[in-house]
Order: C-alpha cells, then sequence, then structure tokens
C-alpha cells in the first residue's frame, strides 16, 4: 500500500509540473552509481540502462533478469526512490509502462537467422497472403486456440502458415514422437490438429526436429506458440486475428 501510495504521489507531482511549464531537464542517476545504491541493499540485480521516462521527473531503470529478457522499475532524479508498478495514461487509458516493456524486450531476428527458421520448418499450411512461422507443440493446449484463429485465416486465403515443430518434453513427454511421426508419414496441419502419432520415427523426421529443438533454444523460444513475422519480430502467446493482420499489414 505504501509503495501504491508513493507511485501515486510521484505521479501527481509529475502532472502538476507539467501545467507549470516545468521540463524535462533534470538528469538522472548514472547507472555505475544506482547500482551500487542497489547492491548495498539486495546483490543480484543487474542494472542495464536508466533513462527519462515519459512522466517528468522520474527516470525508467531497465534491469537485465537474463540475455533475453528485461524488467523496468522507475526512480526519481535523485536515485533516493524505488518505484515498482504501472503507469496509466488516464487521458488514453494507455499502461505506459506494459507498453515500454514489451518494446525493451522485443525480438527480432537477423535476415540470417530468419534462413536458419527456414531449415527447420516441417510443414506449410495454406497459399494465400502473406507468410508466418508458427512454431507450436503438439501437445500444447494454448497452441490449439492459436491453431484455430489461423484456419480461419488460411480458409479466407488471407495467410500461410510455415509450421516450425518444437516440442516441449519436460511438459509434453509424447510431443516429440509426435512431431517426429507427423513429418515423416508426411501428415501437415491434419496430424498436428489431431495429434497424430505413429511408431516411425524415421532419420530425417527426427534430425529436423532435434535442429529445430537446438535452434529455439539459441534464439530465445521458451514457450509455445509463438510466432515469428515477416520483419522477424517474435511475439509469443494467441494473438488475434486482428494483431496478427495488422502486423503483417505493417511489414508488406
Amino acid at each position: 500500500m505504501r509503495g501504491k501510495l508513493i507511485l501515486v504521489s510521484l505521479a501527481m507531482f509529475s502532472l502538476i509540473s507539467c501545467k507549470g511549464g516545468i521540463t524535462q531537464s533534470f538528469n538522472c542517476p548514472k547507472v555505475e552509481d544506482f547500482q551500487k545504491t542497489l547492491d548495498s541493499i539486495q546483490r543480484g540485480l543487474v542494472l542495464e540502462k536508466i533513462e527519462k521516462s515519459p512522466i517528468a521527473g522520474l527516470c525508467e531503470v531497465i534491469v537485465k533478469l537474463s540475455e533475453t529478457d528485461r524488467a523496468l522499475f522507475y526512480t526519481d532524479s535523485k536515485g533516493k526512490f524505488v518505484i515498482s508498478g504501472n503507469i496509466i495514461e488516464l487521458s488514453t487509458k494507455k499502461n505506459l509502462t506494459s507498453e515500454r516493456v514489451a518494446a525493451i524486450n522485443k525480438k527480432v531476428l537477423s535476415k540470417e537467422m530468419l534462413t536458419e527458421l527456414e531449415k527447420v520448418v516441417a510443414f506449410t499450411w495454406g497459399n494465400g497472403g502473406q507468410s508466418v512461422y508458427f512454431i507450436t507443440d503438439p501437445d500444447c493446449p494454448f497452441c490449439k486456440q492459436a491453431e484455430a484463429i489461423l484456419e480461419d485465416l488460411v480458409k479466407s486465403g488471407n495467410l500461410t502458415v510455415k509450421v516450425i515443430l518444437f516440442p516441449l518434453e519436460a511438459i509434453h513427454p509424447q510431443a516429440k514422437a509426435k512431431s517426429i511421426s507427423i513429418i515423416c508419414d508426411n501428415k501437415g496441419y491434419d496430424g498436428l490438429k489431431s495429434g497424430y502419432q505413429s511408431k516411425n520415427q524415421c532419420s530425417s523426421g527426427t534430425k529436423k526436429v532435434e535442429e529445430s529443438m537446438a535452434l529455439m533454444q539459441r534464439i530465445g523460444v521458451k514457450g509455445t506458440p509463438t510466432f515469428v513475422f515477416p520483419d522477424g519480430e517474435m511475439k509469443s502467446g494467441v494473438l488475434s486475428p486482428e494483431v496478427i493482420l495488422s502486423k503483417l499489414k505493417k511489414t508488406s
């Protein structure tokens, strides 16, 4: 509760300051100085960047969680306070914090990596519109939701889907065998949709799936479903048809 009050108080101060004509002329703490301050309280946090936020008087502190993930919190210009939470722009109802977190964690593959991705495509589904890579696991329930959305887009002629099989063996023990048999028996989307599995674990199918699994780890795919768009941007989770088409329109 106290943290929320600090956040509200600082946000209100920022709004009043803006109306009073105060500009973003303040300086943010230096990374090395603020890192020492945090280390004295809790070691392990790796600061990557500190810069001015859209709110006057607040600085964004970007923390490196891993090679692929970043987190965000705020501090004042003197580095005396840590503010954790979401900043909502009331006029637009936008969550500025979540948008910023999405931006700093945006993953875009290089053209060279897209070429590598093409090599592990299990099968192509549909033949209309632009292409999107769909990274999926035969036993993933969220992937089934995504498949239903993609199926409508494929049937309408708006999309071609390049399917990459990425079995998550730790939680879906049969997924790898299913992935291999779908490739070996050339079952395509119908096999993926039905959860097809046979005893056919051919060497070419095994090689393709194992190469796919290794590549997904290299590029930082941690779960399914994950989409890769023509411009190389990766987005994970079940995406609405509006989001998919909007993204494809921007990259056309």
